[in-house]
């Protein structure tokens, strides 16, 4: 089972073949991810000919749609408490690891924000439980964009170590994941299964 995109427009990416793992996009003109990533979360089509395929799963589909999670989450409402939030995601995501939530919690110093609201976050912290739940969620297709945005170092260090961790996961678990981050940078110290290179030419 693969991941797949071809025929896209040369700017944005080139034709590839992802088998499940953690894979980075390396965008180092940051700009050619802004069209990439919504064709590949399902939620927009690139235009004709181009095409987005995971196994059965065709992009821009509903079945796609609900084996993709992108970060970050956009739609949280301001007035919604973090443990609703957190319940809710649960019920969207079969596939949910309570444990590794529990790590990535600790991981990213999460615990004394958790009876807050959405409101009441920083940028910074409100990105931490997004990728916390990113990571967590079980998800098929996992998309990542900026994950170093508003992260203190403690933060950086911990994304790396559990990216890391995840990819070993990955290696061993039956069902396909992938992983991917979106960044202008490799994150030093992560290992990646691929490194696709976008485009840096682009005029995005």
């Amino acid at each position: 089972m693969e991941l797949i995109w071809h025929h896209l427009p040369p700017d944005v990416a080139p034709d590839t073949r992802l088998l499940p793992g953690l894979h980075l996009l390396l965008d180092e003109g940051d700009s050619a991810k802004h069209r990439l990533l919504p064709w590949l979360a399902g939620v927009q089509n690139p235009p004709a000919p181009g095409q987005v395929q995971c196994g059965d799963w065709q992009g821009g589909t509903q079945a796609y749609r609900a084996q993709a999670m992108a970060v970050p989450l956009t739609d949280c409402d301001p007035q919604q408490p973090v443990a609703d939030w957190l319940t809710a995601l649960q019920q969207r995501w079969p596939d949910w690891d309570g444990t590794a939530w529990q790590q990535h919690v600790a991981g990213f110093a999460l615990e004394p924000h958790l009876e807050k609201a959405w409101w009441q976050l920083s940028t910074g912290t409100q990105r931490k439980f997004w990728q916390a739940a990113a990571l967590a969620s079980g998800a098929a297709i996992t998309l990542i964009d900026a994950p170093d945005a508003g992260l203190d170092r403690a933060s950086i260090e911990y994304l790396g170590q559990a990216l890391d961790a995840l990819a070993d996961q990955i290696a061993q678990a039956e069902r396909p994941r992938w992983i991917l981050v979106a960044h202008h940078d490799t994150l030093p110290g992560v290992q990646w299964d691929e490194v696709v290179q976008l485009p840096t030419d682009t005029n995005c």
